[in-house]
């Protein structure tokens, strides 16, 4: 059973500390490795995790609320469900990061990699993506209501027509989607679900800008 986890130097590998695996509120964990670690539903709350290394680490249901992982190096982690309300994920690498369900309100993710990460059904509400990479992450289902995303080629934001959120994106297969409230479909499809719909009018002129901006940007319709 899971009891402690050994903080090891990055370069040298010794044993820097032991810690409580389970709960480590606001710890000073700054440049950890701690790559493969099994941190899963552990309590992360105001840690310091900034360019540490979680490459691989099991972060799965983590409570990492204002946690600082600025930096941190988080490539293929999963933290599917955790809780990173507030976080600090500025510059942080998630490539290939799970990310599913992971609830990310009000994260600084500025500047952060996430390449072909899996964000589907994440939350994103009010979080700072400008200059984050999304090319080939999965944003399906996610939700980017209030999110600032100025300065990414891979998504844009839609305003709300007919009083919905909306959002264009290009997938992990290059393939512009349309997202509007909780609908998320191809550019056919929107089309043919909201085309002679006299109360989506607006959701209409929105799916029209939004394919004048995919052939601008080359993704595939």
């Amino acid at each position: 059973m899971k009891m402690t986890i050994e903080i090891l130097h990055k370069v040298t590998g010794c044993v820097l500390k032991v810690v409580n695996a389970a709960d480590l509120r606001g710890a000073d964990l700054r440049g950890a490795n701690l790559g493969g670690a099994d941190l899963g539903s552990a309590y992360l709350c105001g840690a310091n995790l900034g360019g540490a290394d979680l490459r691989d680490a099991n972060l799965c249901g983590a409570d990492l609320r204002g946690a600082d992982l600025g930096g941190a190096d988080l490539g293929g982690a999963d933290l599917g469900s955790a809780d990173l309300r507030g976080a600090d994920l500025g510059s942080a690498d998630l490539c290939g990061a799970y990310l599913c369900g992971a609830d990310l309100r009000d994260a600084d993710l500025r500047g952060a990699y996430l390449g072909d990460a899996d964000l589907g059904s994440a939350y994103l509400c009010d979080a700072d993506l400008r200059g984050a990479y999304l090319g080939g992450a999965d944003l399906g289902g996610a939700d980017l209501r209030g999110a600032d995303l100025r300065g990414i080629l891979q998504v844009m934001q839609l305003g709300t027509p007919d009083m919905w959120p909306a959002w264009t994106y290009s997938d992990v297969i290059g393939k512009q989607r349309i997202c509007v409230g909780c609908q998320d479909k191809t550019l056919s499809e929107a089309k043919a679900y909201w085309t002679g719909k006299t109360d989506r009018q607006e959701v209409m002129a929105a799916v029209a800008y939004a394919e004048a901006i995919g052939k601008l940007r080359g993704w595939g319709q």
